[in-house]
C-alpha cells in the first residue's frame, strides 16, 4: 500500500481582525425545505456567527426543478458576492446554479469589479462546484469545497465533518490534513515526494460541464481534486477520457479523487463494507493513473458520503510523504 499526506491552509473567511464573520445564505440550486430555514438561523446562531438567511430563497411553486426563478437566484446571488458579508453559504445542491453563470457574465464592469475586489468565501459542493469554478477562474476567488446546511438541518452529514467545516469558516482552524492513497500505476514511482501547488475542482460533472464555457477548467500547476455520485464506473471512465481528450490535466500537479459511488450513501452508512461496483471503480483509477505522468491519489471523506470534510479549494497545498511503504 502507497500514501501521502495533504495539508492545505485556510482562506481567509473573516476580516483582517479576525473576529467577524458574516454569512449569507444563498439557494442557487435545488429547493429546500423552507421549514429548515429557522434551523439554519439556529444552527448558525449556536455556531456564533451573524447570518442572513431570508425566507426569500426558497418560494414553492416558483420553478418546476429550482429554489426560485433564474432571475431572483441571479439577483440573490450578485447581492450575496457584493454585500458586506465575508461568507456565501449555499442552502443545498441538486441542479441549476450553472444557470447563474450567463448572468454574471452580463454583469456591468463596475459590478464585476465589485465581485474581483470582494474575495469572499463561497461555501458548497455538488451543484455548487460551477461557482467554484466560476469564481476561482475569472476573479480568483478562494473558495470551500464543503457541507450544504441542508445537509446540517437534516442530519446527513457527520457531525465532525460540520464541527471541521465551522472550524474553518470561522478562523479557528487555519489549515485542513488529509491521509491520501497513491493510486498504483504499475510503473515506477520514486520513493518520496513533495508537491506544493493549488487545488481547484469538485464535482466531475460541473467540471466536464464547463468545457468550452468562458469558465472552462483547466488543471495546469494544479493539484485537481474530484468525486461524484450517481456515476457509473464506465461512465466516470468516459469523463476522463474526455477530459484528457479536452487538456484538462495537461500540466496538473496531480490528481486526486475523492468519494465515487453509483448511488448515494444513506446517512450513517460509515460501516466501510465495500460495493460491488468498487472494484470497477477501482480498475478506472488505476487505468487513469497508467496513462498521465503526474501521481494519482485517492482521499476518503470528501464528497458525497456522510463523512464530507471541508477542502479548501485555490488555495496552497503540501502533498509529503513516501509513494511506497
Amino acid at each position: 500500500m502507497s500514501g501521502a499526506a495533504v495539508e492545505i491552509g485556510n482562506n481567509r473567511c473573516s476580516d483582517s481582525d479576525g473576529t467577524t464573520v458574516r454569512v449569507r445564505v444563498i439557494a442557487p440550486s435545488s429547493m429546500g425545505k423552507p421549514s429548515n430555514l429557522e434551523v439554519f438561523r439556529r444552527f448558525l446562531r449556536d455556531a456564533g456567527i451573524t447570518a442572513r438567511v431570508d425566507d426569500s430563497i426558497y418560494r414553492a411553486g416558483a420553478d418546476p426543478f429550482y429554489a426560485n426563478t433564474d432571475q431572483f437566484r441571479a439577483a440573490d446571488l450578485v447581492d450575496a458576492l457584493t454585500d458586506s458579508c465575508t461568507v456565501v453559504w449555499c442552502a443545498r445542491g441538486g441542479k441549476g446554479a450553472s444557470r447563474m453563470i450567463p448572468y454574471l457574465e452580463a454583469l456591468p464592469a463596475d459590478r464585476k469589479q465589485r465581485i474581483r475586489d470582494a474575495r469572499k468565501t463561497l461555501v458548497g459542493y455538488s451543484d455548487a462546484t460551477a461557482l467554484h469554478v466560476y469564481l476561482q477562474t475569472v476573479y480568483g476567488w478562494q473558495t470551500v469545497h464543503g457541507t450544504m446546511l441542508e445537509m446540517i438541518a437534516d442530519g446527513t452529514v457527520d457531525r465532525r465533518s460540520v464541527d471541521a467545516l465551522v472550524a474553518l469558516v470561522t478562523g479557528r482552524s487555519d489549515r485542513v490534513r488529509y491521509e491520501l492513497r497513491l493510486v498504483d500505476a504499475g510503473g515506477p514511482r520514486d520513493e518520496r515526494l513533495s508537491l506544493r501547488s493549488k487545488v481547484v475542482g469538485g464535482n466531475l460533472t460541473l467540471v466536464e460541464n464547463s468545457l468550452g464555457t468562458s469558465c472552462c477548467f483547466r488543471g495546469d500547476g494544479k493539484i485537481v481534486f474530484l468525486e461524484d455520485v450517481r456515476v457509473q464506473p464506465y461512465a466516470l471512465e468516459r469523463s476522463l477520457d474526455h477530459m484528457k481528450l479536452a487538456g484538462v490535466f495537461d500540466g496538473a500537479t496531480a490528481v486526486v479523487f475523492g468519494s465515487f459511488s453509483v448511488e448515494e450513501q444513506p446517512a450513517g452508512n460509515c460501516n466501510g463494507v465495500p460495493s460491488p461496483d468498487d472494484h470497477l471503480m477501482a480498475l478506472v483509477f488505476r487505468r487513469f493513473a497508467a496513462t498521465v505522468l503526474f501521481p494519482v491519489f485517492r482521499v476518503d471523506g470528501i464528497g458525497h458520503s456522510f463523512v464530507n470534510n471541508p477542502l479548501p479549494l485555490n488555495t496552497e497545498a503540501t502533498v509529503v510523504g513516501p509513494t511506497r511503504l
